[in-house]
């Protein structure tokens, strides 16, 4: 390798080790990965990409409804989730180093989920070194998934004790979900059964305040105009909402679902832009990539998984990872299990 391809790969290294620990780390190295990519003649190969087309659509979408709310920099927040699909097109998808980066990301996926066993224990807020123990749950499931594809039972086993360490009443079926597509089950209706389960488990397992919580934070996003409130101004928007329903209500600027979460700041055509980047990675993405995408969308049915930008870039740093490169580019064959070959 040249010193510009080994600084390139210590960048993807540095951002793999960073992405379970380190938030400020995580940004400088999506950041340096960018720029690297930017430079190099082939980065702009990526448009090339199956999910490309659709990758741009949700930067724009993003980035038109932030002037609705004059919230820059949540729209641009969708377009640097995608940072890594375009960062790490550029460089060399030998198998070798696939594997070498998959060693490096789930061996901080390892340390992370150990730091959340270990607060579990001693009492402590069991979240790693992430700013909330949702955060490092779901943050977790992609490299969980990871793992499951490659048939690494023990490293699946620590993750997954990690994400339910966490606490989340949710995650666990996040976590069966991730397991069932990267084992072999079809995404979709996976997807669907995780979605019915984490609903009725909701209406069933959930108290009568906590009911009532979800259902004026739902019902008022839904009240609001599609696209009404724009990219990053949930908060303001919401407010008078919530209040005709409960007056007084407050809660976190969020409604604690992804999907109506989209559609309250962007409305039908940031469903629509998501729904067409997640076909194509459905349709084109290994397999480890798609079952740890599809554990965080089920995830989004009680959170906002999508608009949590450590989950976001968990998902799509793994999509990057383990097949962003079409063969024209990278000169290596995916196999649906994530693993490559000449």
């Amino acid at each position: 390798m040249t010193l510009a391809e080994r600084g390139r790969e210590g960048a993807v290294w540095f951002t793999l080790a960073a992405l379970p620990l380190s938030t400020a780390a995580l940004e400088l190295g999506c950041a340096v990965l960018l720029v690297l990519a930017l430079i190099d003649g082939r980065a702009w190969r990526f448009l090339e990409l199956p999910w490309a087309s659709a990758g741009l659509v949700v930067l724009g979408v993003g980035a038109l409804g932030a002037l609705a709310s004059g919230g820059l920099s949540a729209g641009l927040g969708w377009g640097w989730a995608l940072a890594p699909l375009v960062g790490l097109a550029a460089l060399p998808n030998a198998p070798e180093w696939v594997e070498r980066r998959c060693r490096v990301g789930l061996a901080a996926a390892a340390v992370a989920s150990v730091m959340a066993l270990s607060q579990r224990v001693a009492g402590l807020d069991p979240r790693g070194t992430q700013s909330h123990h949702l955060t490092l749950a779901y943050a977790l499931v992609p490299p969980f998934a990871v793992a499951v594809a490659r048939r690494n039972w023990t490293l699946a086993g620590l993750l997954g004790l990690g994400v339910l360490a966490s606490g989340s009443d949710a995650a666990p079926v996040a976590v069966v979900v991730a397991a069932l597509v990267a084992a072999g089950a079809g995404a979709f209706w996976s997807f669907a059964g995780g979605a019915v389960a984490t609903l009725a488990g909701l209406a069933w397992l959930a108290g009568a305040s906590e009911l009532g919580q979800r259902a004026v934070l739902w019902t008022g996003g839904l009240l609001l105009a599609p696209g009404h409130a724009g990219a990053g101004g949930y908060r303001v928007a919401s407010a008078p909402a919530y209040d005709a329903l409960q007056p007084g209500f407050w809660f976190p600027n969020h409604a604690h679902d992804s999907y109506i979460q989209v559609a309250a700041t962007l409305g039908a055509a940031g469903w629509i832009a998501l729904l067409a980047l997640v076909t194509v990675i459905w349709r084109f993405g290994a397999r480890g990539a798609v079952a740890g995408l599809a554990g965080v969308l089920v995830g989004g049915l009680t959170q906002d998984t999508l608009g949590d930008l450590e989950v976001a870039r968990a998902a799509f740093v793994w999509v990057a990872v383990l097949g962003v490169s079409l063969p024209a580019i990278s000169g290596t064959r995916w196999h649906p299990d994530g693993q490559a070959s000449p």
